[in-house]
């Protein structure tokens, strides 16, 4: 009986000594990663980091310790695009990490800064994503009446004053012309001298040009406001920044 208890308390202990053994290398596997690191055991530190990342329950700043020799593990082993995106990872848990640029080697920095780039570009994109209104514009009776009417409905006012004010002066000039045409055929048609029914011809001509291009051109307009209402096009002017070509404007056009 007591050679039974004996076996039983030797096992507790065991068994304590290996739960402590555990928590300690919990609490030091950052340490264990650098040496690693520190000691040209690259992948070894890689594979050590990505094992403590699967545990749960990790507080921010250890992600960003991890995130950091993951990177810094794969740029000594070659692999600069994907230490890049560990980088990325990295600062989007922590945005204003940096990295000393004193004790950090310049490859390293490199990598770093390309991966700030990056992150600040994919940051600038999805604010612009999340701030852009996704309008579905409907066609209504407004597209028909007038050219304009319906920009102005969606609140485009530049496009609506403009083709609503070059829709209202042709039609108004044909409608003018169109008087002025009637008027002068009746004219034309009264005039009994050979001279005089020249020259109101003439006049009557020119009303009668003057009439049909302007209610072409007011066509032109109305179709060009209805194209515009089923097209309504977007125009967007953004800037990226590129390591190796520098500062680059984009002009992109979605219909």
């Amino acid at each position: 009986m007591i050679s039974v208890l004996k076996k039983i308390f030797l096992f507790g202990i065991s068994f304590c000594g290996l739960l402590s053994a555990q928590n300690g290398s919990s609490f030091s596997t950052l340490n264990d990663i650098e040496t690693l690191y520190n000691n040209g055991q690259y992948l070894s530190a890689e594979l050590e980091a990505r094992r403590m990342f699967e545990q749960t329950a990790l507080n921010d700043s250890t992600k960003v310790q991890l995130e950091k020799w993951i990177a810094f593990a794969l740029i000594a082993q070659g692999k600069s695009s994907l230490a890049k995106e560990r980088f990325v990872a990295l600062l989007n848990i922590d945005g204003v990490f940096e990295l000393d640029p004193i004790l950090t080697s310049p490859k390293i920095l490199s990598v770093f800064n390309d991966a700030r780039v990056k992150f600040i570009s994919q940051k600038k994109t999805a604010v612009i994503d999340s701030t852009k209104e996704s309008v579905q514009y409907s066609v209504s009776y407004r597209t028909i009446i007038f050219p304009g009417w319906e920009q102005l409905h969606q609140e485009r006012s530049t496009l609506g004053y403009l083709y609503g004010s070059a829709g209202i002066m042709t039609l108004t000039s044909g409608i003018v012309f169109e008087i002025l045409r009637s008027n002068a055929r009746k004219e034309y048609l009264e005039a009994v001298t050979l001279s005089d029914i020249s020259s109101k011809y003439d006049t009557y001509n020119s009303y009668r040009k003057a009439e049909i291009y302007s209610f072409a051109a007011f066509a032109l307009v109305y179709v060009a406001s209805e194209i515009d209402v089923f097209t309504a096009t977007e125009i967007t002017i953004q800037p990226k920044y590129s390591s190796n070509q520098g500062n680059q404007l984009f002009l992109t056009i979605r219909f």
